[in-house]
This record gives C-alpha cells, sequence and structure tokens, in this order.
C-alpha cells in the first residue's frame, strides 16, 4: 500500500549570521537525513526532547518549510515539484494544528468568520452552506454555536484548542498534523481533548501526525511511535514495541522519566526506580553535533574506552536498521537499551 506522506532523505538546514567575529555564518542541521512514512488511516507520533526537530521535520513534510533537499510524496505524488499554485490546491488535504492556542488565531475576528475563512479560501461549500457548515464543525469539536459570536480571547484555553482542530477540520483534509496539541492544558483537559481526536479519526477516516514529548498521551492515541533526536531518527516501530521493549537507549531514558514509571508496568518496562535509566546533562548543540552517534555523550550504555571497536560509539554513526519486524533502531548495541 502507498504511504500517505513519506519522505526520503529529507535535510533542512537553518543559517545563522554572528553580529560579531566578522559576520561568521554558523549552520545548523534541524533535520538530517530522515527517511519516513505515515500509513493511511494510522496515528504516528514524532516524541523527542525540545530541539530534536519534531517541528521542523513535520512542516518540511508537508512544505510549510523548503527543505533543503530530499523527497516528499504526498498519496504518491511527489509535492516539492509542485508550483506555488498547484501546491495551495492539495492544501486542503493535509492541515496543522498548532500548539500555541493563544497565538493561532487573530484576536479582531469573531469564532463564526474564523471557521469561514478557510471555506470561502478552498471553496469547499456553497456560499449558502457556509453557515450550516459553520455549525457542523462546532458539533463535531464538541463546541456548542452559541460561541460564534465570541472572540477567540474570551475562550478557554481548550475551548480555543478545540475550535483550534474544527478550523483545521473546515477543509475535510486526509492528513492532520497536531503539533503539541495538548501541552498547554490542565491534565482533565488534555484527557477529554485526546478522547475527541481518536473519535475523530474513527469517524472522519482521518490520518494523523502527533508532535509530542508527553510519552503517556503518545501510549493513548498512537499507532507507531518515531523517536528523533538531534535531526535524526533514532528509533521507530508499533506503539507496544517502542514503549515496552525500547531498543535505543534514548527511548529507555525518554520513558524512565514519565513521572510515574509503575505506568509502563503493563506495557513491559519495569516499575522499579533501581531500573531506571535517567539522562544526564542536556541536549548537546544542534550547532556543534557530537561525532559518531549524537547520543554517546549521555548514553548510559555507550563504549567510551581503549581502541578500535571499543570506540565506535564515538566514531562511527549507527544507521537505522531493523531489530524485530517493524521496529528498528539506530544504535550500535540496541539489545541492550
Amino acid at each position: 500500500m502507498t504511504p500517505l506522506l513519506e519522505a526520503r532523505g529529507l535535510y533542512k538546514t537553518f543559517t545563522w549570521r554572528h553580529p560579531f567575529h566578522g559576520g561568521s555564518r554558523r549552520r545548523l542541521k534541524a533535520v538530517a537525513g530522515v527517511d519516513l512514512e505515515v500509513q493511511r488511516g494510522e496515528c504516528l507520533a514524532l516524541v523527542g526532547e525540545s530541539g530534536s526537530g519534531k517541528s521542523t521535520l513535520a512542516r518540511c513534510m508537508v512544505r510549510l518549510l523548503e527543505p533543503d533537499r530530499g523527497e516528499v510524496r504526498f498519496d504518491g505524488e511527489d509535492i516539492l515539484g509542485l508550483s506555488r499554485s498547484s501546491l495551495g490546491r492539495h492544501r486542503r488535504r493535509f492541515q496543522m494544528v498548532s500548539q500555541d492556542v493563544a497565538g493561532a488565531f487573530d484576536p479582531r475576528l469573531r469564532i463564526e468568520t474564523l471557521l469561514a475563512e478557510p471555506l470561502r479560501v478552498h471553496r469547499v461549500v456553497l456560499r449558502s452552506q457556509v453557515g450550516a457548515r459553520i455549525r457542523e464543525l462546532l458539533t463535531q469539536v464538541g463546541l456548542d454555536e452559541s460561541l460564534l459570536g465570541r472572540y477567540p480571547h474570551q475562550l478557554s484555553g481548550g475551548q480555543r484548542q478545540r475550535l483550534n482542530i474544527a478550523r483545521a477540520l473546515a477543509t475535510e483534509p486526509e492528513l492532520l498534523i497536531l503539533d503539541e496539541p495538548v501541552s498547554a492544558l490542565d491534565m482533565s483537559v488534555r484527557a477529554r481533548l485526546l478522547l475527541l481526536l481518536g473519535e475523530l479519526q474513527r469517524k472522519l477516516d482521518l490520518t494523523l501526525m502527533l508532535i509530542a514529548h508527553d510519552l503517556a498521551m503518545v501510549e493513548q492515541i498512537a499507532d507507531r511511535v518515531a523517536v528523533l533526536y538531534l535531526g535524526r531518527l533514532v528509533e521507530i516501530g508499533t506503539r507496544r514495541q517502542v514503549l515496552g521493549t525500547p531498543r535505543h537507549p534514548y527511548t529507555s531514558s525518554l520513558l524512565s522519566a514519565v513521572p510515574d514509571p509503575s505506568a509502563w508496568h503493563q506495557q513491559g518496562k519495569p516499575g522499579q526506580d533501581a531500573d531506571r535509566r535517567l539522562l544526564a546533562g542536556d541536549i548537546p548543540s544542534p550547532w556543534e553535533p557530537p561525532s559518531g552517534c549524537a547520543f554517546h555523550p549521555r548514553c548510559p550504555v555507550v563504549r567510551d574506552l581503549g581502541s578500535g571497536a571499543l570506540r565506535r560509539c564515538r566514531a562511527d554513526r549507527p544507521v537505522l536498521s531493523a531489530v524485530d519486524g517493524l521496529q528498528a533502531a539506530a544504535c550500535h548495541y540496541p539489545n541492550e537499551a
């Protein structure tokens, strides 16, 4: 089956000119050679610490950012080769829900106008049907039509995020990219919003790409999990594989950082503090990434003594290789993760 969204050899670099030192330039590889597929009808979660490249990768895959090189296909079609006008006609098929619910809307516009805008721009329905479609969108996300005359700032954080989802659904997309959709909300609101997303996926036959750092949230909704570190994919597999038997030390460390480790016991993770592997230090500077495996300065199973094979973590960058069925990891010692 052809993936709905597919990236091959995707790179994105940002250049920064130093204001002093003669204006010297530095280059940051935000996405460094990622291959990734999103299958139709699934929820794929992209996880990792802040600065790992999750949002940049997702934005490049739908051309909200232009990648430096690589290939991106949506439903088998090369979207990097499309002209701006042709890309605009495709945009209704994939939409993005941002994390910043406070800044997602024009504060001068009422909710009715905000929902009507994508309907008119993409000509989703006839003008006479716009009002009915707006009310249908509000019903889908659990909002009352009495809110139509209000402004975004008059809504709660949870209501604004539901509105954000409703606006993304207005174009009847096939793919919805959710960038940390519940991170700014309290726990009770998060749970209700996750239930809503699951219902919408089933009812509307949506494909979801979920960007997250909250692994408890990922466990509730994702079908597959892809783990990013410093712009590279270090592990991918089904939810049960990645969360239950991680094959990369970075994934194991992320799981160990979950506040209640006993929550992972049913997934095969130990519930004892003695077995936890917490990360040491901060993520390295993406301006000057480490040699070899980028995770080796923080890795609890690193081989960093002697010479030759014992120094391969520092010297050789591991490639993403299959370890168990659909699960793959970029680690020299995946069985020790």
